[in-house]
């Protein structure tokens, strides 16, 4: 896939959500408003956006947020988005994670 500027592009940051089990000021600012649930997109969806991405040569995901793993069922999205390893369309599949 090549971007407006003639880029290669290879790699994907996708946030699963805005919410987050710490309140770091650096990250969320006091007055800040979460977006309602209606407006966050479906674990899915978020398979079908990162797949479509995947087929377009996108070789390194980066699942992020707010705090990924406080999303329900966030597990599933990394199983299915794992099969795009098993079969070396995508080389990584990572996360990023407060660690708590």
């Amino acid at each position: 896939m090549i971007d407006p500027f003639g880029r290669h592009v290879s790699y994907l940051r996708i946030s699963v959500t805005d919410r987050c089990d710490f309140r770091c000021h650096y990250c969320m600012s006091e007055d800040m408003t979460f977006l309602p649930k209606t407006d966050v997109l479906s674990l899915e969806e978020l398979d079908r956006l990162c797949s479509a991405f995947v087929r377009k040569g996108v070789k390194k995901l980066r699942i992020t947020g707010g705090e990924p793993l406080v999303r329900r069922n966030i597990m599933s999205l990394f199983r299915n988005l794992g099969r795009h390893l098993e079969t070396g369309a995508l080389e990584e599949l990572t996360l990023t994670t407060n660690g708590s």
